[in-house]
């Protein structure tokens, strides 16, 4: 198992901003992460994959950080249909497989910038689909590093939420039914969906994906747009030019920055359409 001392978050979050972890693990198996739980308190743990929807404080993370990502990502086949997936695959990765072997259903998450796990955890969604649609159930790690298995009705899953957005617990093995589809009917989808994401998002910036949950009634962005809040900045954290229900890091913004953002944009919303817009970002602060 790979170990780091003193690393940049930067390298561990697409939003591109953190000070040094003390610490960071690198499980490749099963055992690996049954053996960090039993050296560590979970308490002092924190698991991530991709770093996609996160925020990292500028004075770094004292702890111990879990990454769960290559090469613990391998996809195969269970049984006609039905795939299983290590968690430290990409949404991307189970994609890609999924337009090569003539699967369908997961075209909605290629370009979520996440892996496996994360997407469970969140229960990730984009264009009318959500990993509840398709997800069987998850084998994860408890507490007590016990292999333990639930299926997807007892998952909690719902807008943005899971059961391990209230528990503890490691997501090794993803399970997901999918429908037969013509391969390149598949990818021609996943095509479509590449080339709205990158007209309509910022792509080419550091972002930690869509900032704010979807208020009821309403679009986050729209209400920031209407709000005269497009391109509005703290330093180099601002709200996208390209779409308003991101915000961005333009190369050297702080955690401090933007946070001081999100509230400054959460504040004007409230004040102009008497709505609170709720953070999706991930602020994980340091031990």
């Amino acid at each position: 198992m790979k170990t780091q001392y003193n690393v940049s978050l930067k390298d561990f979050s697409t939003l591109h901003i953190g000070g040094p972890a003390k610490l960071v693990l690198h499980p490749e198996t099963v055992e690996d992460m049954q053996q960090i739980l039993g050296e560590y308190d979970i308490e002092d743990l924190y698991i991530l994959g991709n770093g996609s929807n996160i925020l990292f404080d500028d004075e770094g993370y004292d702890g111990v950080l879990v990454h769960i990502g290559a090469p613990f990502n391998a996809i195969s086949a269970v049984k006609e249909n039905v795939v299983c997936v290590q968690s430290g695959a990409t949404n991307e990765e189970l994609a890609a497989y999924c337009a090569k072997n003539g699967l369908g259903g997961y075209e909605f998450a290629s370009g979520i910038p996440g892996t496996i796990g994360g997407a469970i955890t969140m229960n990730a969604g984009a264009y009318d689909g959500e990993t509840k649609d398709v997800l069987i159930g998850v084998e994860y790690i408890d507490e007590n590093g016990v292999l333990v298995y639930k299926s997807n009705e007892h998952l909690d899953l719902s807008y943005r939420h899971s059961y391990f957005t209230d528990h503890f617990g490691i997501v090794v093995h993803a399970y997901y039914k999918f429908e037969p589809k013509d391969p390149d009917e598949v990818q021609a989808r996943i095509d479509e969906l590449t080339q709205k994401r990158w007209s309509k998002q910022p792509m080419e910036s550091y972002s930690a994906g869509s900032t704010f949950k979807r208020p009821e009634g309403h679009f986050a962005s729209a209400l920031i747009d209407q709000s005269g809040l497009r391109g509005f900045s703290v330093n180099d954290a601002a709200v996208s030019e390209k779409h308003t229900g991101f915000l961005i890091n333009k190369g050297n913004a702080t955690a401090q920055d933007f946070r001081d953002l999100i509230e400054q944009v959460r504040r004007k919303v409230h004040e102009d359409h008497g709505v609170w817009l709720e953070c999706e970002v991930k602020q994980v602060h340091n031990k």
